[in-house]
């Protein structure tokens, strides 16, 4: 079963888009608010946890403690989590967002499932924009041999780890930093994306098939 969250800072046209690609891939989906995180035993319910795109701030404010302890306590026992966009910054060890810039975001998360640092956008500064799409355009991120165009709007890459498997990197970027990628967290794992794989079926299918074989 995915649970999706849907609350402060998460983008709808993202949620939905989402919630329509989980029902054709036929599994069963929910939706969740930060009030979930702090029930009785529902870890006990879930296989996996999607935070969607949108801005990675409110979900640090409304989810930072306990919710983000249970929810880091859920992967390390094997559960999964797939953070795209704003949830891949959110599932990092810290954030660089704009960096000097008016929309600068810095800070440490609590989740930490990367132990290092999203970095973002990651096409540069002063483009992404909160109310337009200035900062929007396809990206073109390699996994393995293949190269897809898939809709980018302000996310982020992943600096160089030797802990995490890098699914896939941004073929048109200097360096080819990494744009999808898996980490291991105890007994469970964590994708974090910087593109919307949701708006790419086949990058969807391809990710979604290896979050598949590690759902308990």
């Amino acid at each position: 079963m995915a649970h999706i969250y849907l609350d402060e800072g998460v983008d709808v046209a993202f949620f939905r888009k989402i919630v329509k690609m989980i029902k054709a891939s036929g599994l069963s989906v929910y939706t969740v608010d930060r009030h979930f995180f702090l029930q009785k035993q529902w870890e006990k319910k879930v296989d996996l946890i999607i935070i969607p795109g949108g801005r990675d701030l409110p979900y640090h404010e409304n989810l930072k403690g306990e919710a983000c302890r249970r929810l880091r306590a859920f992967v390390f026992a094997g559960g999964v989590y797939l953070g795209i966009c704003a949830g891949g910054y959110f599932g990092s060890s810290s954030v660089t967002f704009e960096e000097g810039g008016k929309l600068e975001v810095l800070g440490k998360r609590e989740l930490a499932f990367f132990p290092g640092t999203a970095i973002g956008p990651a096409y540069g500064k002063n483009i992404f924009r909160y109310d337009s799409q200035a900062g929007a355009r396809l990206a073109r991120v390699q996994w393995q041999e293949k190269v897809f165009p898939v809709y980018y709007n302000g996310g982020c890459y992943f600096e160089c780890h030797p802990e995490v498997e890098v699914l896939a990197s941004y073929e048109d970027i200097k360096d080819n930093p990494s744009a999808i990628i898996e980490c291991s967290v105890g007994q469970g794992k964590a994708f974090l994306s910087g593109v919307h794989i949701e708006e790419n079926k086949e990058l969807w299918d391809a990710v979604l098939n290896r979050i598949l074989t590690n759902m308990r």
